[in-house]
């Protein structure tokens, strides 16, 4: 009978670890979701995923109990959206998930979350007793003094010759040149072009795949500050919002640096290496989160207080069982909900569905400052790099003084 049902769902839930309400005067034990009852407590064995249907009465979605759904929850339209299965992601989940009594992100208190996973050389012979040479290496930067005395102490004595009837000592002085001298030092169109090409692709990794990543994780630390105090959760570990912008940061210093690099090699092959290897290092954080993701998903958290169920730290895919209980009764207190209902929740830790108008978008301007800056940081770099190596070819050239160099005035 719906009695039995409902007293069978009850006895459950106090079992389980399910929050009880503040009438019973009981101890609420939050989980991370009670979401979590992931039909966690079933044993490592794949087990067949429940099929009994929860009991429903003119809702568009799961319940056993309508009072437990907080309204802000079912306020549509609701659209879905997810955030990328990468290293950055998978430690901003752990560090939201985390609460004093399931487990915690230090990697000190809690070993489980640690998971330890130039551009032109060239040879100068010199004379360092002709002052004139001396002082034309001093002017390019490979000397930093035009003495002799300099001149010994960086070269390399390296074979007499006989010059109009005196010997004289010759020297080698060998320079490396880093990548930020030598932006569009040289190269023909055939190169800039090559060079266009291959900045592009770079861009286009950075910018449509790994700062798309950036954004959604914005996107769901807004979410997950508005979600979390519905399900009883205190919001913890706000300092992982830092986690995104380290990652904006490290796209961005990726995307600069390439950049620099790729515009300052003129050998075709060794562009478009460079090029391949940049774009594999802005992969780096997905390339490796597979093993990272596959470890916490089966790795048990320990010393749980009793009354809790098996859980585990990750729970990445969809499964009906996120929010189903064995005997098809609907966990009405966790985070995670099933495919076909019309309210807020988590389908799976990397999924969300949300009402985006229903909660405050604190990060909306800082992500339109955030595609901005990746737009026009790595464009003003290329063009300092190439006015910094033309001047050091040229320290003489009029546009190289800064007292030269005209900004427009604005009368206040």
């Amino acid at each position: 009978s719906k009695t039995g049902l409902k007293f069978g769902s009850l006895i459950l839930q106090a079992a389980m670890g399910q929050r009880a309400s503040k009438r019973d005067g009981r101890r609420s034990i939050a989980t991370p979701g009670s979401s979590f009852l992931n039909g966690a407590a079933r044993p490592e064995s794949k087990a067949e995923e429940p099929t009994t249907p929860s009991i429903k009465v003119q809702y568009p979605f799961r319940c056993e109990d309508r009072s437990k759904i907080p309204d802000e929850l079912l306020e549509g339209p609701f659209e879905d959206f997810g955030i990328s299965e990468d290293v950055y992601a998978t430690f901003y989940l752990l560090a939201r998930n985390a609460t004093p009594d399931m487990y915690s992100i230090s990697p000190f208190k809690n070993p489980d979350v640690l998971y330890p996973p130039s551009v032109q050389n060239s040879t100068t012979w010199i004379d360092c007793g002709n002052s004139t040479a001396v002082a034309a290496l001093h002017q390019k930067g490979l000397l930093s003094f035009p003495s002799r005395e300099s001149c010994e102490s960086a070269a390399s004595p390296a074979f007499e010759v006989d010059v109009r009837g005196q010997t004289v000592m010759m020297h080698t002085l060998e320079t490396s040149t880093e990548f930020y001298h030598q932006v569009f030092a040289s190269g023909n169109a055939t190169v800039f072009l090559l060079r266009f090409i291959c900045c592009t692709w770079v861009f286009s990794q950075v910018y449509l795949q790994e700062f798309r990543s950036v954004r959604a994780l914005l996107r769901y630390h807004d979410f997950s500050r508005w979600f979390l105090p519905l399900k009883g959760e205190e919001v913890r570990n706000s300092w992982a919002i830092c986690i995104p912008i380290i990652q904006y940061m490290v796209l961005q210093c990726i995307t600069i640096v390439s950049f620099l690099v790729i515009c300052a090699f003129d050998e075709p092959f060794d562009i478009v290496m460079n090029s391949l290897a940049f774009t594999f290092i802005a992969e780096v954080g997905s390339v490796f989160n597979d093993p990272l993701v596959h470890r916490m998903a089966n790795t048990c958290i320990k010393d749980l207080p009793e009354g809790y169920p098996v859980i585990k730290y990750l729970y990445p895919e969809y499964q009906l069982s996120n929010a189903v209980n064995d005997d098809g009764t609907y966990t009405d207190g966790g985070w995670y909900i099933c495919e076909e209902e019309e309210k807020a929740g988590l389908l799976s830790d990397y999924r969300v569905r949300h009402n985006e108008a229903a909660y405050p978008q604190q990060h909306r301007r800082a992500k339109v400052f955030l595609e901005i800056l990746i737009f026009a940081l790595p464009a003003f770099c290329i063009l300092l790099g190439a006015w910094h190596s033309h001047c050091r070819e040229e320290p003489n050239a009029k546009e190289c003084h800064l007292e030269h160099l005209r900004f427009p005035r604005f009368d206040l």
